[in-house]
């Protein structure tokens, strides 16, 4: 079955879909991509997260809790262009991993922080890609 390997829950890849933020923030969805490398239960990678030409990229690191839990946090800005009077959010997501419609998700909530306070929060839902063979 595509995401695990030799027993162990596989999250590395490239994993594609959309985060939502509550009303009051910039937009109300946007696209989000992250790139996932696993060592163990430990992760480590990039989201790139873009709505128009307003986009972040940042670094991130996670953990894996059991079988099912993914905890995700962006630690630093590698790239960002905002419109005036915007800034970047570190975000902080737990998500619920699990095989539906024959393939891998992630699904769960966020928030996050910008240098200023807090963000407004909302959700994720990512797929995982499926290399093409």
């Amino acid at each position: 079955m595509q995401g695990q390997k030799e027993g162990r829950l596989e999250i590395s890849g490239q994993w594609l879909g959309t985060i939502t933020q509550n009303p009051g923030g910039h937009a109300t969805s946007y696209e989000f991509e992250v790139f996932l490398s696993q060592t163990g239960k430990k992760l480590r990678g990039r989201s790139y997260s873009r709505v128009d030409d307003v986009y972040t990229i940042l670094e991130l690191k996670g953990e894996i809790k059991g079988d099912k839990i993914i905890f995700l946090e962006e630690t630093k800005i590698v790239d960002v262009y905002l419109y005036e009077g915007l800034e970047a959010c570190y975000k902080k997501a737990q998500l619920v991993l699990s095989y539906k419609g024959g393939q891998w998700q992630m699904e769960g909530f966020w928030s996050g922080k910008t240098d200023d306070g807090d963000c407004i929060p909302g959700k994720v839902l990512l797929f995982k890609k499926v290399p093409r063979a």
